[in-house]
């Protein structure tokens, strides 16, 4: 029995310890910097489109700093150096912060630390003296300030004012075509917001794809519908997908014979499918294929021997496909169109 209890004390340690460190290391998909006239806030998040800096307490927050700040004496950094003053938050509750519950380090600052984007802007995110980090579950956020004395700038109207204005505007872009993974640089300087961005070109999103769907269309002036699925690798350029490569399997039921003995004889159908988004921005995709398929099990007399298909595929959102058809009976005789829309699931 102790040895019984050990095991279960040594598997729950090891539990806790990946759970600590899942909870360390969530993966933020968003960053989205925001460049005002003394300084430049970076946001990465879960989802930083619905987290602009006002929203996040910031008021709060700034009155903590300086109040743990007011209780320290921070050398101020070299011409070469940057101080990184660190807190975090547990969950989105703030901490009783005093200068015992804080880090701070000197590094050495990096002057070629750049942003590029796909058309060329680069941008220097190597900006400020100081750095001011919060770190929470699902987000981290760092204010760069070449002063102390400019944390005062997150109290005032002109701050809440730009950082509005920038909401509205990644609103405005996005809405509900936003998909995460966006890097963008929102420069509020001016009297109009002037942003750069793209998807995150550092993620690898190449992966192996299974999934299954229903359709239904319009064959030989018959009502057709099927099950289908699909198993296929997606490959990807500078963060979003480009290439999709699969083998599609469906079992089509035409109607043509609905009897009683009959009811549940499929057609199969097996497809080699070819599909490309000619989009070259992250805000929405344009998804064209073509695909090349063959009876391979025939139980009704609604599909010819030797009977083979070319359909082109047009992907209107993450549900539905559409796909105008040509059938060709015994190989190229007895041609005939069809479409489909496909539903996955």
């Amino acid at each position: 029995m102790k040895t019984i209890k050990t095991i279960l004390l040594s598997v729950l340690m090891v539990l806790l310890s990946f759970s600590v460190l899942a909870v360390s290391e969530f993966h933020k998909g968003d960053t989205i910097r925001y460049k005002f006239d003394k300084m430049l806030i970076e946001v990465a998040s879960t989802n930083a489109i619905t987290k602009p800096p006002h929203k996040l307490a910031m008021q709060e927050r700034v009155q903590q700093i300086q109040k743990v700040l007011d209780e320290m004496t921070v050398v101020p950094p070299a011409d070469d150096e940057r101080i990184t003053i660190s807190f975090r938050d547990q969950d989105d509750d703030l901490l009783v912060w005093n200068f015992k519950e804080i880090e701070l380090s000197r590094t050495k600052r990096n002057t070629k630390s750049l942003v590029v984007f796909d058309d060329g802007t680069t941008f220097d995110k190597d900006f400020g003296r100081y750095c001011i980090f919060f770190s929470y579950r699902a987000m981290d956020m760092k204010l760069f300030i070449d002063d102390l004395d400019n944390l005062s700038f997150f109290l005032s109207e002109e701050f809440e004012k730009k950082a509005q204005q920038s909401e509205d505007f990644m609103k405005k872009e996005f809405g509900e075509k936003y998909k995460k993974g966006i890097v963008a640089w929102l420069d509020l300087r001016g009297d109009e917001v002037k942003a750069h961005y793209q998807n995150n070109i550092s993620k690898n999103l190449d992966m192996l794809l299974l999934s299954g769907g229903i359709g239904s269309g319009w064959i030989k002036n018959t009502f057709v519908s099927d099950i289908n699925f699909r198993l296929g690798v997606s490959f990807s350029k500078k963060g979003m997908f480009k290439n999709l490569y699969a083998v599609d399997y469906s079992m089509m039921y035409d109607f043509s014979e609905s009897n009683e003995n009959k009811f549940f004889e499929l057609n199969h159908f097996v497809a080699l499918t070819w599909e490309h988004n000619f989009s070259n921005t992250p805000v929405s995709d344009k998804w064209y294929g073509f695909s090349v398929g063959y009876l391979v099990k025939r139980n009704n007399d609604f599909f010819k021997e030797n009977t083979f298909k070319i359909a082109v595929n047009k992907k209107i959102n993450d549900t539905f496909i559409v796909k105008p058809e040509l059938y060709f009976n015994d190989f190229f005789k007895n041609v005939y169109p069809g479409i489909r829309l496909s539903v996955a699931f």
